[in-house]
C-alpha cells in the first residue's frame, strides 16, 4: 500500500487506499508490539476506563452530603455566643469608664448634664475617693437608727421603737471571714453623702445631688424594714444618727453621744422595688 511518505512529488496520492503508518508495518513485519498487542515493556500503561455497568452512576452524577456535623454546629454556636458575650463585656466596661471619668473629673458641662446618671451608677459600690492617698481617720463614730409607722389591719397606724441599723450591720461582720462589702459600707455611705449635702440646721438640700442622696437614703432604710416583714404596709420611716467622739484612750470623762434626728419621711412605690 501507498503511504504519504511513497507519494511521488507532483503526482495525486490515491485516497482511495487505506494508509498504513509505517511504525506499525514494522513492527508487523518485525514481530515487535503492534497497536493491538499493548504498549512495550518498560513504558507505562494508559489510563483504561472500565464501561460504567447497568444502573451505576456516574461520578458526577453521585450526590454529595451537604449536611454540616454536630461538633461543627456546636463549635460554631459556642463561637457565637462567646463573641455575644465578649461585645456585652466590651459595651459594659465602655460605659463603666464613661461615668467614672464623669465621676473624678473636673466639673464640666457633660459632668452636670450626667449628673443624675453618674451617681446612680457609681455609688454605693464603685465610688471614687483619695482616702488611700490622703487618708483622714475617722475621729467619731455614728450609729443609724430608723422608726417606722405601719398600719395594721385594722388601720390603726403602730410606730416602732428605734432600730439601731449600723449594729445589725456590725452583727453580720463580727466573726464573717468574708464579710459583704454592703454591710460595711452601704449605710455609713448612705449617711455621709446625705449629711454633706444637707444643712444640719435645717436639713434643706446643699447642691444638685440633696434630693438624690435623700431617696437612696430612704430606700436603704425601707428595704430594712421591709426584710423585717413590714412590706408595703410601711407608711413612713424616720432616722436619726447617733454620734460619739473618739476619745483618746484612758481620757475622762468619757465622750458624750449627740443625736441628729431627722423628720417623717412618707414612703413611695419605688422604695419597695
Amino acid at each position: 500500500m501507498q503511504s504519504p511518505d511513497d507519494a511521488v512529488p507532483g503526482q495525486p496520492v490515491d485516497r482511495s487506499k487505506p494508509v498504513v503508518e509505517s511504525g506499525a508495518a514494522v513492527g508487523t513485519a518485525t514481530g515487535g508490539p503492534t497497536a493491538d498487542s499493548g504498549p512495550a515493556p518498560g513504558t507505562p500503561s494508559p489510563a483504561v476506563r472500565i464501561p460504567e455497568q447497568a444502573g451505576e452512576r456516574s461520578p458526577v452524577d453521585v450526590p454529595t452530603d451537604t449536611a454540616v456535623p454536630a461538633d461543627e454546629r456546636r463549635s460554631t454556636a459556642v463561637r457565637s455566643v462567646t463573641a455575644v458575650f465578649a461585645v456585652l463585656a466590651i459595651l459594659v466596661t465602655l460605659v463603666h469608664v464613661f461615668f467614672v471619668f464623669l465621676h473624678v473629673a473636673p466639673s464640666n458641662a457633660l459632668s452636670q448634664e450626667y449628673q443624675k446618671e453618674t451617681g446612680t451608677w457609681i455609688y454605693p459600690y464603685f465610688e471614687q475617693n483619695w482616702a488611700l492617698f490622703a487618708p483622714n481617720p475617722m475621729s467619731e463614730n455614728f450609729r443609724v437608727q430608723a422608726q417606722s409607722r405601719v398600719r395594721g389591719p385594722d388601720g390603726r397606724v403602730v410606730e416602732s421603737d428605734w432600730s439601731d441599723l449600723t449594729l445589725d450591720d456590725l452583727n453580720h461582720i463580727r466573726g464573717n471571714p468574708y464579710p459583704s462589702k454592703a454591710d460595711q459600707n452601704m449605710i455609713r455611705r448612705a449617711w455621709s453623702s446625705y449629711s454633706d449635702s444637707h444643712d444640719a440646721k435645717d436639713e434643706s438640700a446643699v447642691g444638685s445631688r440633696g434630693p438624690l442622696t435623700q431617696r437612696y437614703l430612704r430606700r436603704i432604710v425601707v428595704h430594712r424594714f421591709q426584710d423585717a416583714g413590714l412590706n408595703r404596709s410601711l407608711e413612713s420611716i424616720r432616722i436619726r444618727v447617733a454620734t460619739t467622739a473618739i476619745g483618746k484612750p484612758g481620757a475622762s470623762p468619757e465622750p458624750t453621744t449627740s443625736y441628729r434626728t431627722l423628720g417623717w419621711w412618707e414612703t413611695k412605690p419605688d422604695d419597695f422595688r
